[in-house]
């Protein structure tokens, strides 16, 4: 109560006026045509500057972040099915490509090897937020996506891929076991010990030199 919220970017600040230049994230229609998108100023007595954080790409060689253009990728990257964990577009991008990877990969023209391919899903990191996400997403291939696909049940592989020698290594060492434990009895791929280093159309290659392909990458 007794808040205006805006959604837009904020471009510039003349401190000295005590405004905030902001452009409209959208680009709307008039009379069928679209239009420029809006620039406009908000007013303000005291300001608060609270941007939180961009995703870090480390420097990877093949990825790259859209997250500050305004027309910026759903996945939040520069490429289609490589994706950022942060938004909730993000979030809405990755099960439409999981899906859309279920759906090609039971067509009858796809080959075994693409179907793997397809049906390969990439986690990077072993921090708390990759490892929630890791089992949401295995809940949600073994509860949803096996149903609603029955005869790709079981031929999909979620792999997890980690610098460090464990997961979670800095949180309590029971934690990281238990947790490496859990993963490996639901079949999911550990490897540690591993960073990525480079970024390619379909896969990721890592330190060993080993080419992991994959349908999703996260």
């Amino acid at each position: 109560k007794g808040v205006n919220y805006v959604q837009a970017s904020a471009t510039d600040i003349d401190f000295n006026s005590k405004e905030v230049l902001c452009v409209d994230l959208y680009e709307h229609m008039e009379n069928g045509v679209k239009q420029p998108r809006k620039e406009f100023k908000i007013k303000y007595d005291k300001l608060v500057l609270g941007m939180g954080t961009k995703s870090n790409t480390f420097g990877v060689p093949g990825i790259a972040s859209t997250e500050e253009d305004l027309d910026h990728s759903k996945t939040g990257t520069s490429r289609h099915n490589v994706f950022f964990l942060k938004q909730l577009e993000h979030a809405r991008a990755i099960r439409n490509r999981i899906i859309e990877c279920f759906e090609r990969a039971s067509s009858s023209f796809v080959s075994e090897e693409e179907k793997k391919r397809l049906l390969t899903f990439v986690v990077v990191g072993g921090g708390p937020t990759s490892i929630e996400f890791t089992s949401e997403l295995y809940d949600f291939l073994q509860a949803d996506v096996s149903r609603w696909y029955p005869d790709l049940a079981g031929k999909y592989e979620v792999v997890l891929v980690e610098a460090g020698k464990h997961l979670l290594a800095s949180f309590d060492g029971k934690l990281s076991n238990y947790v490496e434990k859990l993963f490996k009895k639901r079949n999911i791929s550990l490897l540690t010990g591993e960073s990525v280093k480079e970024v390619n159309e379909n896969s990721i290659t890592i330190g060993s030199g080993r080419e992991v392909q994959f349908g999703v990458c996260v």
